[in-house]
């Protein structure tokens, strides 16, 4: 029950028991009734206005449901959007775990790139400081290669003729050298190819032996020297012409004292086997005395040599025809021949062109350092 309620059924009970009570109370009890009446129409008021209140409380509840729902389902594409904005973060910061990674990846490869770049400018500073110095010591251009490789020829002739004392060789590499000069057509050279050609005309001068062709023919001979045969001689009792004169006279009376009687069989040589063994290896020995004679050009043992095995062979062996025959013409060709040769200084062109390519390279080396 509300107070206004209460509040009614007080004021009746109190008229009720005023009319009771006292007569006197009338006028009170009129304005009970009064007040009564004026509190009933207060009462319905009152219930009217917490009708609407209520009404209005519902339709508020409603509209709010309403709007409720209408804010969820505003929300739905809200609450996807952030799921999205979840799954994008959510990838943005596994793509910022791999930036991290490639970043230092890259800052691995920057630190091993400067590394590299370091060793390639000490390797190239390196080179650069070994070009410099190669350009001091000598300047690498084709000049300086045609002279180097005109050097190295006249250096090869000399230890040739030196060595060899072959003057064919020697000309030869001088020709090539004059060749190699003769491409460079520079007139400083001048005093250079005078030299040469100097040591050419030395060279030409020398007269040309075949030292070779003699070691050849006398190594044919080696195995000829097996085949010699001692000599044979016979008596020959039948002379086609009868002595004449005192001749005649001397055999007349030396016949009483001479027997004479014929021999068919051939007589025995005065040089025995063994004598011509020993003779065949003495006449060995001189031909290994002519070779030596030979690579030393000594004219003197090379004669010796010759007149010991012309000796040997006449004495010892049958010369008139096979192998002692052989041996005899060979000897006897080599008589006369000149095998010693005076060899001149043909290096003039060698110490004219050191001298030329050490003024050059100190003339460069001092253009060079004005340079710098």
């Amino acid at each position: 029950m509300s107070k206004t309620e209460k509040r009614t059924a007080e004021v009746i009970e109190q008229a009720v028991t005023g009319d009771e009570l006292d007569s006197d109370k009338e006028p009170e009890a009129e304005k009970t009734l009064s007040t009564f009446e004026s509190l009933r129409s207060s009462s319905w008021v009152a219930t009217l206005l917490s009708v609407v209140a209520c009404v209005a409380v519902g339709l508020g509840g409603w509209f709010m449901w309403t709007e409720v729902q209408t804010v969820k389902r505003s929300m739905e594409p809200v609450d996807e959007a952030i799921q999205s904005v979840n799954s994008q973060v959510v990838q943005i910061v596994s793509l910022r775990e791999t930036t991290r990674d490639i970043r230092s990846q890259m800052e691995r490869l920057e630190s091993g790139l400067a590394r590299a770049d370091e060793r390639n400018q000490s390797v190239i500073k390196r080179v650069e400081t070994v070009a410099e110095e190669l350009a001091k010591a000598q300047v690498d251009t084709r000049s300086s290669y045609v002279l180097a490789e005109a050097e190295y020829l006249l250096k090869l002739a000399d230890q040739r003729l030196l060595i060899e004392r072959n003057p064919e060789t020697a000309t030869n590499l001088m020709r090539t050298v004059q060749g190699l000069l003769a491409q460079l057509e520079d007139g400083r050279l001048l005093s250079v190819r005078e030299q040469l050609a100097k040591d050419l005309q030395l060279l030409s001068a020398i007269p040309n032996v075949d030292l070779l062709g003699i070691q050849a023919e006398l190594l044919a001979l080696d195995p000829v020297l097996n085949e010699l045969k001692l000599p044979l001689r016979r008596l020959n009792l039948e002379s086609d012409s009868e002595p004449e004169g005192d001749v005649q006279k001397f055999i007349d009376g030396l016949s009483a004292f001479i027997r004479i009687r014929e021999v068919n069989a051939p007589i025995t040589p005065l040089v025995s086997a063994s004598d011509a063994g020993r003779a065949r290896e003495v006449l060995r020995l001189s031909l290994e005395q002519i070779k030596v004679a030979l690579v030393r050009e000594d004219q003197e043992l090379f004669n010796a040599g010759l007149a010991q095995a012309k000796r040997l062979s006449l004495h010892y062996f049958d010369v008139t025809e096979g192998a002692g025959m052989t041996v005899m013409t060979v000897l006897s060709a080599l008589e006369g021949t000149q095998i010693a040769r005076d060899i001149p200084d043909v290096a003039q062109g060698l110490r004219a062109l050191k001298a030329y390519r050490d003024a050059l390279t100190q003339e460069r080396l001092s253009t060079a350092a004005v340079k710098q």
